[in-house]
């Protein structure tokens, strides 16, 4: 990014700053100064005979309308076409805490599990790893060592987020936050993976400085091969090369669990943890325990470019960590709380285009 839109990206931030903030969650019904085009589809989707909701935090749109869902309940990976009817469920099982999701050029899906966010005797042995399914569901490979959090060449802190570098690779999100207290409790970074499984390097170092990451949350790449990180306990959104070196760092996009990026470069953030009680490391900017983070930003979708950093639209009113959105001009929100009050009938909501 040159320094003339690095420059305009910060104004921006600025006016954002002015246009969106407000008094955190209890004013969340505030009406917004940004456009919002889009609607919510109301009872969507539904659900097998028998499954109940979790938290939907893996999402990827199948290109025709529908998604492909990784949520925190049994069977844990699930798609639906665009009417919202399931087509295929698998991994019974497999996972303590689904947290990551993406597939790969040969169709395989990429699933992580971040293990407990909390220390929690019945999980022991399980956990912080991230495994590969075919696309018929058949699990093939499984790395890290269940139950054990660091980062390794081998294992994981906890995976959160993953994505297909245009090469090929698979670049990892690892460290999320909070995390058990034998995790740990340092060492969030960038795992890079050959299309394999096979370690390559790691990238970045907890902390807050470029480059630098606490609680990195959600992976995209835009139309150059440059890499868009939400760096959720940060407060940023993290710009990298195809090298994976730093760009640029954007604050204007709220508080990011999720990052999504369209073929034209529209960038799509969502923010479900502005003006809330988190848990979160001592080095935070708003120090560490169940302190509010991010106050004064309002929950929602941010869409904007990923090309010079402009915001021009907000969806409100919903609290999304999961994140997609598909080149049909839907976006899927996948929600970890308050489903039973979503007119979407559970945790994950299907925005699209009013008419």
């Amino acid at each position: 990014m040159s320094k003339r839109n690095r420059t305009t990206a910060r104004l921006l931030a600025v006016l954002t700053t002015v246009l969106m903030s407000v008094a955190g969650p209890e004013a969340q019904s505030t009406p917004s100064a940004m456009n919002n085009p889009y609607r919510l589809v109301p009872s969507w989707p539904a659900l097998g005979p028998g499954m109940k909701w979790g938290a939907a935090i893996g999402l990827i749109p199948d290109g025709q309308g529908g998604v492909w869902m990784h949520f925190r309940s049994e069977p844990p990976i699930n798609h639906f076409d665009a009417a919202g009817r399931l087509l295929a469920s698998f991994g019974q099982g497999v996972f303590v805490q689904a947290h990551g999701f993406c597939r790969d050029r040969a169709g395989n899906f990429w699933a992580g599990d971040s293990g407990p966010f909390r220390d929690d005797p019945s999980t022991k042995g399980r956990g912080f790893t991230l495994h590969k399914f075919s696309p018929e569901g058949k699990l093939l490979l499984t790395l890290g060592k269940p139950g054990v959090s660091r980062a390794g060449t081998d294992t994981f802190i906890g995976p959160t987020a993953c994505a297909i570098a245009p090469n090929g690779d698979i670049i990892v999100a690892d460290g999320h936050w909070p995390r058990p207290s034998d995790a740990q409790q340092d060492g969030d970074r960038l795992v890079r993976l050959t299309p394999d499984g096979k370690f390559i390097r790691a990238v970045g170092k907890m902390g807050s400085g470029p480059g630098e990451f606490m609680g990195p949350h959600s992976l995209a790449f835009d139309s150059q091969g440059r890499l868009f990180v939400a760096d959720r306990s940060n407060n940023r959104v993290q710009v990298f090369d195809a090298d994976l070196n730093f760009v640029d760092d954007w604050r204007h996009f709220g508080r990011p669990s999720g990052v999504a990026i369209l073929k034209d470069d529209t960038l799509v953030v969502s923010d479900s943890e502005s003006g809330f009680p988190i848990d979160g490391p001592a080095m935070a900017p708003e120090g560490g325990g169940p302190s509010k983070r991010n106050p004064g930003w309002r929950n929602g979708v941010r869409i904007g470019s990923a090309r010079d950093g402009s915001l021009t639209q907000f969806i409100p009113d919903t609290r999304p960590e999961g994140l997609a959105a598909d080149e049909h001009g839907n976006i899927f929100a996948g929600l970890t709380g308050g489903c039973d009050r979503s007119p979407s009938g559970g945790c994950l909501q299907k925005w699209v285009r009013s008419r």
